[in-house]
């Protein structure tokens, strides 16, 4: 984080309050980093994937969805952990769970071990990016949230660019397996600087009350009307990242022939879209206004899924750029939360958040899955490669385009 970011954390307790409240950011950018790593790694090593284990396209598309749909389940969970005990806790907690799944993947001898390494690896991962939000929610304020939180969505691109062009050589050098070993010792790390930086209590009225009746309470949460305009483009999102996090791989080998070493190099192209994005949106913002500069955004990357739909084999170049403008919608991801934030109780806000990341990541778990249906259905019919992706992308565009219309009700702030 810049100086800037560092001033606006808290004056009120002292600098040990600050450097704590700083040093807890930190340590969950960095594993927000790991995070995308993980989410991102799958799309490199598609094809080797699929030949080691045995793996059709559906076969992969449910291998891809198994991280995501266990990072939705874990949510609320998460969330109503948040509230109670604070980020901290749970977080190393998972983080440790991915410790150990990370090594169950790199020795997995099939796809089914493989598949459940994934899930341990989603349940890891779930609690990351939420815990950065409701963390800097506590830290904050309203006016310097969005900003740090923006910067350390950019940071966490890092992750993702590790799992393109670098993972792409490392695993013609010496295979996915032993690329891949290295992110057990990230997850380690993570876990321990989480337990150890991240000091916070939750709220005392979360505590007093049971589980049962937070879950019940978190479902309620589905009756503020206004969050109904979000949680569609929560679900949309997924077009764009989970094509990037699982199938950009394999469309850049099916279309274009790609090696893993090549096939890395152009999602670094990817990522580092999504990282200029990261920087940018804040400038939208303050230029504009948040539900602006969301729409607006949303409309930009739509139109790489329209195009691929038309030209899906144009060229290596163009293809990259269009996936490039397609995927940076999943960087819209904080700016919705930050809306969706003032639209919910403080002392409900990590449930509440928890809610609507349940639904990005469903929607991320939905769509590859779908994406794999697609491919599977393309194949088995011999519709072609680029007919197969012109179809997948034109279920993309149709995914942001239907979300757009009640988001354009949205209200721009709440009254919380």
């Amino acid at each position: 984080m810049t100086g800037d970011d560092l001033q606006a954390l808290p004056h009120g307790g002292a600098a040990s309050s600050r450097d704590a409240a700083t040093r807890g950011i930190a340590i969950l950018t960095f594993a927000f980093a790991l995070s995308q790593f993980f989410r991102s790694c799958l799309a490199v090593m598609a094809p080797e994937l699929q030949h080691d284990f045995g793996l059709s396209p559906a076969g992969f598309g449910a291998l891809s969805s198994s991280f995501f749909l266990a990072f939705a389940v874990a949510q609320i969970p998460v969330g109503i952990a948040f509230d109670r005990y604070g980020v901290g806790k749970p977080t190393a907690w998972l983080l440790a769970v991915g410790a150990v799944s990370s090594i169950g993947f790199v020795a997995a001898p099939n796809g089914a071990i493989a598949t459940l390494a994934q899930v341990g690896l989603g349940l890891a991962c779930a609690p990351v990016f939420m815990g950065l939000l409701h963390f800097a929610s506590e830290q904050l304020s309203e006016r310097d949230y969005t900003r740090v939180v923006s910067k350390s969505n950019a940071m966490g691109m890092i992750g993702a660019l590790c799992a393109t062009a670098p993972l792409g050589w490392a695993t013609e050098l010496v295979g996915w397996r032993m690329s891949m070993s290295v992110s057990a010792l990230g997850m380690v790390a993570a876990a321990w600087g989480v337990s150890r930086f991240v000091r916070d209590t939750g709220h005392a009225e979360a505590r007093s009350a049971s589980w049962p009746s937070m879950l019940t309470q978190s479902v309620r949460l589905l009756g503020l009307a206004p969050l109904w305009t979000l949680i569609p483009l929560c679900v949309a999102m997924a077009a764009g990242t989970a094509f990037r996090n699982a199938w950009s791989g394999p469309y850049l080998a099916d279309v274009y022939g790609l090696s893993s070493g090549s096939r890395g190099v152009a999602l670094t192209l990817l990522s580092v879209a999504g990282f200029v994005t990261a920087f940018l949106l804040p400038v939208l913002v303050r230029r504009s206004t948040l539900k602006t500069a969301i729409l607006a955004w949303s409309c930009v990357s739509m139109s790489g899924a329209v195009m691929l739909t038309a030209w899906p084999d144009s060229g290596v170049a163009s293809g990259v750029a269009m996936m490039a403008l397609l995927s940076t919608i999943g960087m819209l991801h904080p700016l919705v939360m930050a809306q969706g934030r003032s639209l919910i109780p403080p002392s409900k806000r990590g449930r509440g958040l928890g809610l609507l990341n349940t639904f990005v990541f469903l929607g991320s778990a939905l769509t590859s899955w779908g994406y794999g249906l697609i491919a599977n259905m393309g194949h088995v019919q011999r519709w072609g490669e680029p007919a197969t992706y012109a179809a997948i992308f034109l279920s993309a565009a149709m995914l942001v385009a239907a979300a757009l219309v009640p988001y354009f009700f949205s209200p721009a702030q709440g009254n919380h």
